[in-house]
């Protein structure tokens, strides 16, 4: 899946990102704070080495030869199905979620080789057949994300893919905000004045986010992810504003209110810098991921809430994202 990533991209990128390092949350003007730390991706031939040696074990499996636990099969075919696939290291400020279902026979509750290596077979077919149908520019795999479930009481089970495929358009390189920036609260009800229908405040948050996502630092090779962890989701209601001198939507870091107010409110240049800089802050926090894990990607979106003190619900921002540990590998292009 190599594609050719076009000069002009590379050129503009370079405002938000260096060729050696994580640029994440762009600094604005003197208002905006920038959260990022300094990593390169190091070359994991170790990961490699190990991906390699179990592909070959999988393919050549005969039946009850071998078998392993469910957590180590969704690891194991996670892992293979992203360096197979993965190639993660440009640009992107688009993303397209796929979900695709692969069955698994089990043995007494554990995973035959031999037939792990069927559902490998058939989920890389699959996964090829879709990339092949996606129509964004600049396209690779960023991510596919894996869960093995088993059905109750019977030896077989759901293998779920999400496969995320990111893409680049020159055209839509927005990332920072300025005093054009007055959104109405969500439903893509555009800016304040009518203008611009099709986006709101929380698609220009995640649209800015994408912009200044991290490019990967890898001298040769491609960036492909491991140990894939998520969706996990974080709630506006679970984030109090602990200043006091700060009068945004209830004291909630990130936007909460009620119906009425998703309808009547804009999202002013100032709060919506806040907002921004709120969710980098959030998404910065490493305790939130496991140790090596960075942000491989996030999805906005609201959830409601009935209050029976209140004739009419209560909203809040919430953001999914998911983890995974960045590797850096020398051994060809993706397939």
């Amino acid at each position: 899946m190599k594609n050719s990533k076009s000069i002009i991209a590379i050129i503009a990128l370079a405002i938000v990102a260096t060729t050696v390092a994580f640029v994440s949350c762009k600094k604005e003007k003197q208002e905006q704070k920038s959260y990022n730390e300094e990593q390169s991706v190091q070359c994991s031939d170790n990961m490699d080495e190990y991906l390699i040696s179990f592909k070959k074990k999988l393919l050549s499996a005969q039946k009850g030869e071998e078998t392993i636990s469910l957590e180590q099969a969704q690891r194991d075919l996670c892992n293979l199905l992203n360096f197979d696939f993965g190639d993660a290291n440009y640009a992107t400020n688009k993303l397209q979620r796929d979900t695709l279902y692969v069955p698994l026979s089990l043995t007494g509750g554990t995973v035959d080789l031999a037939q792990l290596a069927k559902s490998y077979n058939s989920a890389f077919a699959m996964i090829l057949n879709t990339y092949d149908k996606i129509d964004i520019p600049e396209k690779s795999v960023l991510l596919i994300s894996c869960h093995i479930e088993q059905k109750a009481k019977q030896d077989t089970a759901n293998i779920s893919l999400i496969l995320t495929t990111r893409g680049f358009v020159e055209d839509d390189l927005k990332v920072s905000f300025d005093e054009t920036d007055n959104w109405r609260v969500w439903e893509q009800l555009g800016k304040c004045d009518g203008t611009c229908v099709g986006d709101d405040h929380v698609s220009m948050l995640e649209k800015v986010y994408l912009n200044n996502r991290p490019i990967l630092a890898c001298e040769n090779g491609r960036i492909y992810y491991s140990n894939p962890s998520g969706p996990h989701y974080l709630h506006a209601d679970s984030f109090e504003e602990d200043n006091p001198n700060v009068y945004y939507n209830y004291h909630y870091r990130l936007w909460c209110g009620l119906g009425s107010e998703v309808i009547s409110h804009c999202v002013e240049y100032p709060e919506m810098t806040y907002y921004y800089n709120n969710l980098c802050q959030i998404l910065s926090n490493e305790a939130w991921r496991p140790l090596g894990h960075v942000v491989t990607d996030i999805d906005t979106c609201f959830l409601d809430h009935y209050l029976s003190i209140e004739p009419e619900y209560f909203y809040t921002f919430c953001c999914g994202y998911t983890t995974a540990k960045p590797n850096c590998t020398n051994v060809g292009p993706a397939y």
